[in-house]
């Protein structure tokens, strides 16, 4: 990146650095400029430890300059929203008052959203207004609010699809109660499958950050340097010796899914179509050592199916309950979390060979995949 900047080699790899930062500030849209200053004639050339300080501060302030503008842009889309069920984040995506939350914000400690439960939203400005359900998505732990206001400014969603791993973001929301919160981080990875405990068995495709993200902080946004809505911060995970939050870990349904299913909803009031593949099958359980001797399974490691939905995709191919499905499409299932990434990629109408673990060793059927009822 630095090639050709001139022949001074400390002001060469300086200029480069400059340039690499203000490479990736103009992959996130922002316009800059690395100019390396020539030297005054008669005057002595830079040493090293003078050069990086005249050149190493206008990207930094770039990039800081960056983050305040995303975080001024974002703040008046994020709502604070409160029930008797607890409290979380939203953000407006329709000047017409259409919020778009987490299905779990809604639903609370019951764990189901209750239509007649007063759900209350406050404006970045103080302003409070009661807000109705316009519409849920419990597969995918999403859900739009509704509420008579003038004046809002919606968030503009971006395309999650051209994220890219090291991507600078802001997390923005009302964790723990406290109010337009802004945390700063990079997309750490992308299309995550993520078990959840809560309405949705996992949600495929999840945005992983190392913004932190606490309690509150569902339903708010996660916005580009540009302050674009690209996902919206779902839950965060969780050390599964101590039962607490892992740091710097934390998951956001993209952009381009919140569009499929908040379109749905504010058009026809609800999910016409989930796009998301169904085998058919429920209650599944991983299979540990223990499991199988409880079970007397015959195979230590797999997903047990408790039991087929009737005439489902996998009854009409010919599992039961009781089967331990081993491999789904070639890749090994040796976890509940590797069965739901393998069959979250894959298309409705798939044709797709399930291998079970039978006496006499192995059988593999072909299920056609059906798509995810919505409800």
């Amino acid at each position: 990146m630095a090639r050709g900047i001139g022949r001074d080699k400390v002001r060469g790899v300086v200029a480069g650095g400059a340039l690499g930062l203000s490479g990736v500030l103009a992959g996130a849209g922002i316009a800059v400029a690395a100019v390396v200053p020539p030297a005054s004639k008669g005057a002595p050339a830079a040493g090293p430890a003078s050069a990086p300080a005249r050149v190493a501060s206008p990207p930094a302030i770039m990039l800081e300059q960056a983050t305040q503008d995303a975080a001024a842009a974002a703040s008046p889309s994020i709502v604070k929203i409160e029930s008797a069920g607890g409290l979380g984040s939203g953000v407006v995506i329709d000047a017409h008052g259409y919020i778009v939350t987490n299905h779990h914000v809604l639903a609370g400690q019951q764990g189901r959203v209750d239509q007649q439960s007063r759900y209350t939203v406050t404006l970045s400005n103080g302003a409070s207004y009661r807000a109705t359900i316009a519409g849920t998505d419990a597969p995918d732990d999403l859900a739009v609010l509704k509420i008579d206001a003038r004046g809002l400014k919606a968030m503009p969603l971006a395309d999650s699809g051209t994220l890219r791993v090291g991507q600078f973001v802001l997390a923005v929301g009302n964790p723990l109660g406290y109010s337009q919160t802004v945390t700063f981080g990079i997309v750490s990875t992308l299309r995550r499958t993520v078990a959840e405990n809560g309405p949705a068995t996992f949600i495929p495709d999840m945005i992983q950050t190392s913004a932190p993200i606490n309690p509150g902080n569902s339903g708010g946004a996660l916005v580009d340097l540009r302050g674009r809505l690209v996902g919206i911060p779902t839950l965060a995970a969780a050390d599964p010796r101590l039962g607490t939050v892992a740091q710097g870990i934390g998951f956001a349904i993209p952009a381009n899914r919140v569009r499929v299913i908040a379109g749905q909803i504010i058009k026809e009031g609800r999910v016409t179509h989930s796009g998301r593949p169904y085998l058919g099958v429920a209650g599944l359980r991983e299979v540990t050592p223990a499991l199988a001797a409880q079970e007397n399974l015959g195979v230590e490691y797999g997903v047990l199916i408790d039991r087929v939905v009737h005439d489902g995709p996998a009854d009409r191919a010919g599992l039961r309950g009781g089967d331990v499905i081993v491999r789904l499409d070639g890749r090994p299932t040796g976890s509940e979390a590797a069965f739901g990434d393998a069959l979250a990629h894959m298309p409705p109408g798939a044709r797709v060979p399930v291998t079970v673990k039978v006496e006499a060793g192995e059988r593999t059927v072909t299920v056609t995949l059906g798509e995810l009822p919505v409800r």
